[in-house]
């Protein structure tokens, strides 16, 4: 287990509600950027990670699916675009960078858990994929990259700074 790593519970009702909000979602969307049976873990990670954050009385903003493309954060976290990356892989996927944080979450195979396992900046994936320090897999035309939490900063580091 990563020193930093964070877990959190994730409920029925929180898997209920995920889905149903991307179902709506999707109804409205005129592109999908990947699609499959499992695309509502990315809302699920935010519901879960925005408990949290409530929690601890982290002063922060979320901001909710966007319909208007994929340009704006998940959420604002010290005065920092930040973008929740949530999967059901040991790794984190990505592809090119725009905002200023990436944040890796980890929902385990029955959905009963979230990890963050740690978080990278903008910056520094930018420099791993510069320096070939992460994995590269291309499917058509589509260019994603891994990244290991093993090189990630602690997420207690990002979500304890003032």
């Amino acid at each position: 287990m990563n020193i930093g790593e964070i877990r959190l519970e994730i409920t029925p009702a929180d898997i209920e509600e995920a889905k149903r909000i991307q179902q709506d979602f999707d109804s409205q969307k005129t592109y999908n950027k990947f699609n499959c049976d499992t695309n509502y873990i990315g809302y699920l990670g935010e519901l879960v990670f925005d408990r949290y954050l409530k929690s601890i009385n982290k002063d922060y903003k979320w901001i909710q699916f966007n319909k208007q493309g994929w340009n704006e954060p998940d959420f604002i976290i010290n005065d920092k675009k930040v973008d929740l990356k949530t999967t059901f892989s040991d790794v984190m996927w990505m592809q090119d960078a725009k905002h200023e944080i990436y944040i890796y979450a980890q929902i385990n195979k029955k959905q009963t858990l979230l990890k963050i396992k740690g978080w990278m900046s903008k910056t520094e994936i930018d420099k791993a994929k510069d320096n070939n320090k992460c994995k590269v897999i291309v499917r058509n035309t589509r260019k994603d990259y891994i990244f290991e939490p093993l090189f990630m900063n602690s997420i207690r580091e990002l979500l304890e700074a003032p």
